[in-house]
């Protein structure tokens, strides 16, 4: 069913962006596959269980020939008061944002951390433009010290030809005082 989704996926967003099907494209478990795609696109991402995790091997960035992924302290931050860390996403080689593709962010924390918002969507972004993404992730720190923070991002690239949805996690310490 995954590969059903990511490839009906695909084929809509080459189409909303100006391309055609990729020749690589499989239509096997055609009725499925073809009942999906004549379908209208859906303005949600599926909603699928992804692990939380601040504790792993999450990187502050995600680089890829097509995208660069990061995190970022936009601190001082200070214990008891409201504050934000940064997610932005930015195309490489000739890619662009796709405006039409559900954007999400789920933001995950230890204990320590409170994150009022569980998932940041389209309209929660601070930018969004083909040129880049950016979301303010808000939080409160309860407590002084290292707080590692992580953001599971959906999101998808694309050129005129080909959409590249993706999904990956970035973590960042934040420092607070």
């Amino acid at each position: 069913m995954k590969t059903t989704w990511i490839l009906t996926t695909c084929f809509l967003l080459c189409a909303a962006c100006g391309g055609e099907e990729e020749a690589g494209s499989s239509s096997e478990g055609s009725s499925e596959s073809t009942a999906a795609t004549e379908e209208e696109p859906t303005t949600e991402a599926p909603a699928e269980p992804v692990a939380c995790s601040v504790d792993g091997e999450a990187a502050a960035s995600v680089e890829d020939p097509t995208f660069e992924l990061r995190a970022s302290v936009v601190g001082p931050y200070t214990a008891g008061e409201a504050g934000t860390f940064a997610i932005e996403l930015t195309p490489r080689g000739g890619y662009h944002v796709n405006q039409d593709f559900p954007t999400s962010v789920r933001p995950c924390g230890p204990t320590a951390v409170l994150l009022p918002n569980a998932d940041l969507g389209n309209g929660d972004a601070e930018v969004r433009t083909e040129e880049r993404a950016r979301f303010q992730v808000p939080f409160t720190a309860n407590e002084a010290g290292e707080h590692r923070v992580s953001a599971v991002v959906d999101f998808a690239v694309c050129t005129p030809e080909t959409c590249m949805p993706d999904q990956r996690t970035v973590a960042v310490l934040l420092p607070v005082q």
